[in-house]
């Protein structure tokens, strides 16, 4: 007797358990994920064979992963992979446990999983762009956007809260998405395991205070799932999602149109959509001038999940669009694409989870070209997207500031409204003006005239401190140049750079030197042809920077002189000298500087080159001061000594002959009381910029 009513006792557990399995299929085949799950977790812990712990662990992976919680999902799909048999359940459990490692961060150990996956399903474009975004996702949290992120409290609760959207063009109030307490809807969706939602509206005052949020006065909200609204720009017509879901209906999401009237929303009528009558549509957006409705949908001839849709209005009419079109590969992928809206210049924003992404879904919007087609996107990257979902971003108009909604650990409930602002770029100049006259003692430049211009012209005109030092703040997207003078006795020097492409914020150094004007200069490196006047190509760098000291100091006006060494006979010697500096004048007019600002002369061999310090340190054999003359150099016997003499004889000067080309007395008056003038100083700059002596 005790042997039969335990066999009956084990008869009926055993059933019940199978019937928990069964129950939970049901529920699991109507998606209706909130309650299969219950019954699944109630039957795991009995199970006895590896096939049905994999296979229930698999659909509680894909429950959870429905219902928005990563960290049991990961769980559960973890646990099915380690139970996995072939045949029992599809291999696509690698695929969403990879998924939700990533969801969570864990980005290396997502790889390895991937690359399991792809060895089975190799041309999957979630498993590729999954493994991609794995690897590129760390660099982009090393090194996020300037955008600061917050969550805004008094719009969110421990419910769903999320899809905000202008309700006013003065940005005072918003519509958004909620399934708080005071929703019209009373029971819960099985599907979210929470209310069904309902569209609330919040406003703000002067001082920025945000009211209570309150349920929109008229008829939009009902007992079934309302969300994911825009309003027109007038503010009196409004395009929302309605989808009806319960434990016996499950019909497709659909768009619906309202018209304000007077303080409240109309009855809603349903949006004629061609094509897609059968179809689950949803996330309405609208272009700037209302005529496009842009919205999601999930059609046979999509790309794959949910894609974004374009339609235009047929003869003003709002609830009546064209044939739609689908926004194409650039947008749409194998994964779902939602939540598109468009902000004042056009420009479109959706959500994805079928791109390199961070995990769930994540933020893009849209690059066009200058006909307004869509060429690419460009992900929002970290802070604004994060590893979960990330979704429905509103702008303040033409402001880098507004909304947008996120699961993301942290939050208040699972889906919150976080605010965003982009602060402005910090481009900082920070510089230095020297003396370097004498390179062994350099000294920093007081009150030397700094003159900021971009390509606009002058932007501003500072004064070197006491320390030599001079600051001032950048705009971006800007090509500068600053230049650095003191007097008629000084070389005047500049540095250029640019502010282009500069995305964070940033302290550009720059070093401007500057050094008394001597009576005669040598240029370095100025090479001939051998017997000829023709100049080699690694002259003409020397010479450019000639040309930028020319340009740099437009007063000057100076002479070419070009020497030889004693070999060969005077007369000739004094011929070549001359057409080699004639040489350097022609290839500095050919570069701008204008012919009356230049002189050439030639010297043969008669001024011998007399050593410096510096080439002393260079060629210890000769001690500054020794004059390289034909007697001196015959006398070093050693030829490579001697070859050097020579090469040192041959060279190519220039002398400053006048400091006041082009400025008349009237000028000259006018600049020495403008040097009187206290200068205003500002601050600010980027990356360094690289000057160079002369």
């Amino acid at each position: 007797m005790k042997k039969l009513i335990l066999f009956l006792f084990l008869a009926t557990f055993i059933y019940k358990l199978e019937a928990q399995v069964s129950k939970g299929d049901e529920y699991f085949n109507t998606y209706q994920f909130d309650l299969a799950k219950d019954f699944y977790e109630k039957a795991l812990g009995t199970l006895k064979t590896q096939e049905e712990r994999a296979q229930v662990n698999y659909k509680l992976g894909y429950c959870y992963k429905m219902l928005g919680d990563s960290d049991k999902a990961e769980m559960y799909f973890g646990a099915a992979v380690k139970n996995y048999v072939k045949g029992v359940i599809k291999p696509d459990v690698l695929l969403f446990y990879a998924d939700a490692l990533r969801m969570n961060g864990k980005y290396e150990d997502a790889i390895e999983v991937y690359k399991q996956y792809l060895q089975i399903s190799p041309n999957d474009h979630r498993a590729t762009s999954g493994l991609e975004s794995c690897k590129i996702v760390p660099q982009w949290l090393n090194r996020p956007t300037r955008y600061k992120v917050n969550n805004v409290a008094r719009f969110n609760t421990a419910n769903l809260d999320f899809s905000p959207a202008w309700a006013t063009k003065d940005f005072r109030v918003i519509y958004f998405t909620t399934s708080r307490e005071g929703t019209k809807g009373s029971r819960n969706n099985y599907k979210t395991g929470q209310k069904f939602t309902d569209i609330f509206e919040i406003s703000q005052d002067r001082k920025g205070a945000w009211s209570e949020p309150i349920p929109l006065v008229g008829e939009i909200n009902s007992e079934e799932d309302e969300g994911a609204c825009v309003v027109s720009m007038k503010g009196s017509e409004m395009y929302f999602t309605r989808c009806k879901a319960g434990k016996t209906v499950d019909e497709p999401c659909k768009i619906f149109y309202v018209a304000k009237k007077g303080n409240a929303w109309d009855v809603p009528t349903i949006v004629t959509i061609q094509g897609f009558s059968n179809y689950e549509v949803g996330y309405p957006a609208l272009s700037p001038d209302d005529k496009i409705l842009y919205f999601s949908a999930e059609a046979p001839d999509g790309y794959g999940g949910m894609d974004i849709y374009m339609a235009y209005r047929i003869n003003n009419s709002p609830n009546n669009y064209g044939r739609p079109i689908n926004l194409g590969p650039i947008v749409n992928t194998p994964g779902d694409e939602v939540f598109p809206t468009v902000r004042h210049d056009g420009t479109l924003y959706f959500s994805s989870d079928g791109h390199k992404g961070m995990g769930g879904l994540d933020i893009y919007k849209t690059i066009r070209d200058e006909k307004g087609n869509i060429i690419g996107i460009e992900n929002m990257k970290y802070p604004i997207n994060s590893s979960f979902d990330d979704f429905e971003i509103i702008f303040e108009g033409k402001e880098e500031r507004g909304y947008f909604s996120s699961n993301r650990k942290g939050g208040k409930g699972s889906d919150d409204i976080y605010s965003f602002v982009l602060p402005p770029l910090v481009i900082t100049l920070n510089g230095m003006v020297r003396d370097t006259t004498d390179i062994d003692k350099i000294v920093m430049v007081k009150d030397a005239k700094i003159t900021l211009l971009n390509d606009a012209g002058i932007v501003a005109e500072l004064k070197s401190s006491e320390t030599g030092t001079f600051k001032y703040q950048l705009e971006p997207n800007q090509n500068y140049k600053v230049k650095a003078e003191v007097n008629k006795d000084y070389f005047s020097n500049s540095v250029i750079f640019t502010t282009k492409n500069i995305e964070y914020d940033t302290v550009i150094n720059v070093v401007i030197n500057l050094a008394k004007i001597p009576r005669i200069i040598v240029l370095p490196n100025i090479e001939y042809d051998y017997d000829k006047a023709t100049l080699r190509p690694q002259s003409m760098v020397a010479l450019d920077e000639l040309v930028k000291t020319l340009n740099d100091n437009p007063n000057l006006v100076i002479e070419l002189r070009a020497h030889t060494d004693f070999r060969g006979n005077d007369d000739y010697n004094m011929r070549l000298s001359q057409a080699r500096a004639q040489s350097c004048v022609d290839y500095l007019i050919s570069k701008g500087i204008k012919p009356d600002r230049l002189v050439a002369k030639g010297f043969g061999e008669s001024m011998p080159r007399v050593v410096t310090k510096e080439i002393s340190k260079e060629f210890p054999f000769l001690k500054e001061g020794d004059v390289l003359t034909e007697d001196f150099i015959v006398k070093l016997k050693d030829n490579s000594k001697i070859e050097i003499a020579h090469q040192l004889n041959r060279r190519t000067e220039f002398s400053v002959l006048s400091t006041d080309y082009g400025i008349t007395p009237e000028q000259k008056k006018a600049e020495e009381e403008k040097q009187q003038k206290q200068i205003k100083q500002g601050g600010a700059v980027i990356k360094d910029s690289d000057s160079k002596d002369f």
